[in-house]
């Protein structure tokens, strides 16, 4: 095993089930037994040391949103260990895959250097490890602390215990790589399962009680492999180099995704709606009298505008949804940020001490005013719950719309709980991902892609016209004309119409405008005695 979450704390013989170079993690908080805290997590650190195991590293988990309390001699917990055991010094870690943005702070730290900042400073204790502060220029990552700020939010809400998923989420990404195992002695609901299963890694879980290893069954079978994330294993560089790659590769693996799990399915979507549309339907979802008004007189005209706009409608939904979980998910790789389950709200995160709520639109138009107001009155609302979970710092609400301009993004109001932005299009994937950059190194070249796609889908596009324009035919043409009479009744005669096809289409009779009153006859016409 590369990885141990969890424990047997009787089990003498666990370090047989772990690799050499692997990491066993121990997620555990001490209880309170009469009046006072129980020393069972440091007795037991002393005896995994006993048993020859080596007590590396202590990780806190901070609860961003723990739920509050009162306790007439304590505070509410807002933090658990997360203790990390090696059978060996040299064990695999990769930390540049939990690499966190460097917050606005460096813009103002390191705008003005000194002479002295670009150089190593020795250390006061003169341990010949000094700062070169010079070496944070234009990082945009550094490395992550070893308190983990995370939320408590998951939704594993069956199981008492249950931890949000990006916690082994972190260990996995930081000790492992794709292919290895992961195993979890208490699997619980089997939230460990789902991370290492998306994450690319195998897993193993053992669970006593059968209705929480079916559960952990069922979760399990949701989840979905990111091949996105099986990122090679990275080497160590200076910081300059570090900064570059990471930068790129981050690109690449967020381009990857938005192709995986945006444009692929958006388009199978657009196929499976375009194979299974049929005219029928599509005839009673629209108004008749537009197209009359705008003089469609062309089978095939019609039935084009009735298809166009039927996909368009369609469309914009798939896409809309497809992208705001692109959203999220560059939220939660960068921020921890979750979706949100409070009213009007898509996404929550955190980044630089301010607490965002974002409600995803897909344009800028997408409401009435009371539509707007409504949504302000939810902002609200989602502070107050925010603030009642243990939410301190500022937050602020946010109207975030994946296209589409807006000039003036602070919308001010006389309540101060109303008051949000309005970010769209690049000011919008800039909020979320904290990065100017990102729309045009991944959003903009996604149109080569769908270029390719787009070839293929016009060919099923012209066959499906086709098809639905001769079954217009046969049921709403007269005379090679509309029958608007009977369309007009088909869509909104309030009793059901039973279509039949025309008995017949009457041929096309053109005026006759010749003098010569019999046909004329071929040996007449080439009769030129008369003439001579």
């Amino acid at each position: 095993m590369s990885m141990l979450i969890g424990l047997f704390p009787l089990l003498a013989n666990l370090e047989e089930f772990l690799n050499e170079d692997g990491s066993f993690i121990l997620n555990i908080k001490e209880k309170v037994v009469n009046g006072e805290r129980h020393p069972y997590v440091l007795h037991l650190i002393l005896e995994m040391q006993k048993q020859g195991w080596l007590w590396t590293e202590e990780y806190i988990w901070h609860k961003k949103n723990c739920y509050p309390g009162k306790w007439s001699n304590r505070f509410r917990d807002a933090w658990e260990r997360c203790i990390q055991f090696n059978k060996q010094k040299k064990f695999k870690m990769y930390q540049q895959r939990v690499m966190v943005p460097m917050g606005d702070w460096a813009k103002s730290r390191l705008r003005n250097l000194s002479d002295t900042d670009r150089i190593r400073d020795n250390s006061k204790v003169e341990s010949g490890f000094g700062k070169n502060i010079s070496n944070w220029l234009d990082r945009k990552m550094a490395y992550p602390t070893n308190v983990l700020h995370l939320a408590t939010e998951c939704g594993n809400k069956n199981h008492s215990a249950a931890f949000p998923k990006s916690l082994p989420s972190w260990f996995i990404k930081l000790f492992t790589e794709p292919g290895d195992i992961i195993l979890d002695p208490f699997f619980g609901s089997g939230t460990s399962g789902m991370a290492a299963k998306e994450l690319g890694r195998n897993y193993i879980g053992i669970e006593i009680k059968e209705e929480y290893a079916r559960l952990a069954a069922f979760n399990i079978e949701r989840a979905k492999t990111n091949v996105q994330l099986l990122e090679p294993a990275l080497e160590d560089e200076t910081p300059s180099q570090n900064n570059a790659n990471m930068t790129n590769s981050n690109y690449q693996l967020y381009y990857d995704y938005l192709v995986r799990n945006v444009l692929t399915p958006f388009y199978d979507k657009r196929f499976k709606n375009l194979r299974e549309l049929k005219l029928k339907d599509v005839l009673r979802r629209k108004n008749p009298y537009l197209f009359k008004a705008k003089n469609i007189e062309l089978a095939g005209d019609f039935v084009k505008s009735i298809v166009d706009a039927y996909l368009s409608s369609q469309e914009e939904t798939i896409f809309g949804n497809l992208l705001e979980g692109f959203a999220i998910h560059i939220s939660s790789t960068l921020y921890n940020g979750f979706k949100s389950k409070l009213k009007s709200i898509d996404l929550e995160f955190e980044r630089d001490n301010v607490y965002y709520i974002v409600g995803i639109k897909s344009g800028t138009n997408w409401g009435n005013s009371d539509q707007i107001n409504k949504m302000k009155d939810n902002f609200k609302k989602a502070k107050e719950i925010l603030r009642e979970r243990g939410v301190t710092g500022d937050i602020i609400a946010v109207n975030g719309c994946m296209y589409g301009k807006d000039q003036k993004p602070l919308k001010d109001d006389k309540e101060p709980d109303k008051i949000y932005y309005k970010y769209a299009d690049q000011a919008f994937w800039s909020l979320i991902s904290g990065d100017e950059n990102l729309y045009q190194e991944i959003i903009v070249p996604i149109d080569e892609k769908a270029k390719k796609k787009d070839e293929q889908f016009k060919a099923t596009y012209a066959a499906k016209v086709n098809e639905m324009t001769a079954e217009f035919t046969r049921y709403f043409m007269k005379n090679y004309q509309i029958d608007w009479v009977k369309l007009v009744d088909y869509v909104s005669k309030r009793e059901e119409i039973v279509l039949e096809p025309q008995s017949e289409q009457l041929s096309l009779f053109l005026e006759d405008t010749s003098d010569v009153e019999e046909p004329l006859d071929l040996e007449d016409a080439l009769n030129t005695e008369e003439y001579s």
